[in-house]
This record gives structure tokens, sequence and C-alpha cells, in this order.
């Protein structure tokens, strides 16, 4: 069974935790009250891989705090990552470029490949879910967009996550074959 460690990152109050409880089954509950991660949360499930018959993975989703005072600590979380997932808010404008950083930050870094990042652009309750074609960077218009409403279409939130999970395992497979034949040859 693959163990997959995916960094969920972002600016604050952008919707991070509560995808996460969501898509970790650790909650119910959508809504509620606004408390700002402190450093990072970490959530553990197992998952059945879409599309891959009854192969299941380990979850580790890293609940990263968008708070910059934490920024110090973050090469720590980086450490092992499979896949990165930036969430932000598309009803705010600075988010659109504030993920730019994110992306730098943490996917640039660590040489991820396209299918092991993701970005959500999660609308928060009463919000309207548009699904327009966003003005992202170049870099960041290659990688996978979700659009997140946990209010309207919460099952397709999951399972476009699980076919994401899916990605990553299936990057995470190819990399360790490509090891192997090293090793052999």
């Amino acid at each position: 069974m693959f163990k997959v460690k995916i960094l969920f990152v972002g600016p604050t109050e952008s919707g991070k935790t509560v995808l996460a409880n969501f898509l970790s089954d650790t909650t119910e509950n959508v809504g509620g009250e606004y408390r700002p991660t402190k450093g990072v949360r970490i959530l553990e499930f197992e998952s059945q891989l879409e599309g891959s018959g009854d192969k299941t993975c380990e979850v580790e989703l890293w609940d990263c705090s968008g708070n910059f005072k934490f920024e110090s600590c973050w090469p720590a979380l980086m450490k092992d990552s499979s896949g990165v997932a930036i969430i932000f808010n598309p009803d705010v404008p600075s988010h659109l470029k504030e993920i730019e950083t994110w992306y730098s930050m943490f996917i640039s870094t660590q040489s991820l490949l396209d299918k092991q990042c993701l970005l959500i652009a999660h609308h928060k309750p009463g919000s309207e879910v548009e699904e327009r074609r966003l003005p992202l960077a170049s870099n960041l218009s290659r990688l996978q967009l979700i659009h997140s409403s946990l209010e309207e279409e919460p099952e397709d939130v999951r399972h476009a996550f699980f076919r994401y999970l899916g990605n990553v395992v299936t990057a995470m497979s190819e990399s360790r074959e490509r090891e192997e034949m090293s090793i052999l040859t």
C-alpha cells in the first residue's frame, strides 16, 4: 500500500481546513466560525484510488497555515511530500496573485511533476460558483484546476480529489520503477 503525503497550502482564509476536514471525513459540518491554523494539522485516512479497482492508499493531508509567520517551518513540512494542493478563494482578487508565491515556494522548489499538483478554487458558502476561466500565470495554467463548492457539489469535489490522488500514486510508482531500473543497469 502506498503512503501519500499531500500538502494543503495557500492564502489565509481560503478554506484549506474545511476542505481537509471534508476530504478526510473528519467532520460533517462544513460551516462554522473561522479559526486560523497554527503551523500545521495532519489528518490521516485511507482512500480507495479512483479507477484502480481495489487499490487503497494511506493519505496524510498536511493542512498548512497560510500565515507567513510560519514560513521558517515550511521546508520541514515539504520533506518527503508526494504532492501539493494550492487552495485559494477565487472571489478574493489578491489570492490569484498570491498563489504564484505558493507555487514558487512549494512546487518549484521540490521539482514536482504537474500531475502531482492541484489548484483548488474554493468557493465559500453563499458565494456564486462560476466555473469561469481564471486569469492564471502560465506556470499555474498547466496544473489541474478544480472548483470546489461543498454546499452545491460536495461529492464532485471528493471524486476530483481522489482522481488527483490516483495521479500522485501513479507518479510515485513510475518514479520508483525508474529508480529500480537504474539500480539494475
